[in-house]
């Protein structure tokens, strides 16, 4: 484990020092005389976009593959997180101008005074509690003394764990253990005994369910969105159109349920061939049946609002911040119509 915890901090830092490069000298900062030359020369604007690596963010992967931002007259940058916490720091600190990633990071970023917005929808999907067949663990009481994996702490799956799985078991920190992994890493981990069960989202959950795990309980996917960093908003204003249009045009084209978009994403995530029940599934089957848990969509609506809301009054009961936040200060509704 602690092996493990060495080669995450080492990727961060590495993570971080490739943004500082690429990023540094440009997200968030009003064009400049030589900006105003370039767009007469014809030249595009550039964007820096975030992402965390998880099926949810599935739409700026395909914008990334098939250029639909840049379509749009931009020059797009993408940049990939293992979770919402390091993405939100980049954010933050003015490395990216927008960014791809769950509602609970952007509640405890929101409520220390981030500069940034929410101005689109990006899902709705399912995370599930994942172990063995022979492990006992059928519902979350059955958590009591086990090892449990999660994210780091603000992440989506520290959310969904702390505040739905172990509350519903009538559990706590104290009497299921929290172990930190990397959600890659959490299939093997089941399988040689480091743990005994993990949160999970697509495409992972498909993957170990595939090879022979079980997911005894589905949860709702803390809901992952578009932030943009307010200065970006500001200056940038025909560029945050420009991308939400690409936006739009992803989640249109990943309606689709083509099968070329399935192949394109399990190239994306390195999905391998797998064999199971008498059957092999091609990368692209695989990725087809982890898309069923997600549902692409650009606009909010009033019942999103009021699950945002909750992710926020129960941020505040798990002591993730500190103060209460009204949702509504941390977002923008009028970017997407």
């Amino acid at each position: 484990m602690k092996k493990r915890k060495f080669l995450g901090l080492v990727s961060t830092v590495l993570m971080t020092a490739v943004l500082v490069a690429a990023c540094g000298s440009g997200a968030g900062q009003k064009p400049t005389a030589d900006a105003g030359k370039d767009a007469a020369q014809g030249k595009a604007e550039g964007i820096k976009i975030g992402y965390v690596n998880l099926i949810a963010a599935a739409p700026a992967i395909v914008a990334k593959e098939k250029g639909l931002i840049d379509k749009q007259g931009l020059k797009a940058e993408f940049f990939s997180f293992a979770n919402g916490p390091d993405l939100y720091k980049a954010l933050s600190s003015g490395k990216l101008d927008v960014a791809y990633a769950g509602m609970p990071a952007a509640v405890n970023w929101g409520s220390r005074g981030a500069q940034f917005k929410v101005i689109a929808k990006v899902d709705d999907g399912k995370f599930g509690l994942l172990t063995k067949d022979s492990s006992g663990i059928k519902q979350p009481a059955d958590l009591k003394g086990k090892k449990l994996g999660t994210l780091v702490k603000g992440s989506g799956v520290d959310y969904l764990i702390r505040a739905m799985i172990l509350p519903e078991g009538q559990l706590t920190e104290q009497t299921t253990s929290l172990v930190q992994l990397e959600m890659g890493n959490m299939e093997q981990a089941i399988n040689s005994g480091t743990i005994d069960a993990a949160v999970a989202g697509e495409p992972f959950l498909t993957f170990a369910e595939l090879r022979g795990l079980k997911v005894v309980k589905e949860v709702p996917d803390p809901a992952f969105v578009i932030l943009a960093s307010d200065s970006f908003l500001k200056d940038h204003k025909d560029a945050a159109d420009k991308f939400l249009q690409g936006h739009i045009a992803s989640v249109d084209e990943l309606n689709k349920n083509s099968k070329d978009n399935a192949e394109l994403l399990a190239k994306a995530f390195n999905v391998p061939e797998i064999s199971a029940n008498g059957k092999t599934y091609s990368p692209g089957e695989v990725m087809a049946q982890a898309l069923k848990r997600n549902k692409f969509e650009t606009k909010f609506t009033d019942n999103d609002m009021k699950f945002y809301q909750e992710v926020a009054d129960n941020s505040l009961k798990l002591k993730s911040i500190d103060q209460p936040l009204d949702v509504k200060t941390i977002m923008d509704r009028s970017w997407i119509k």
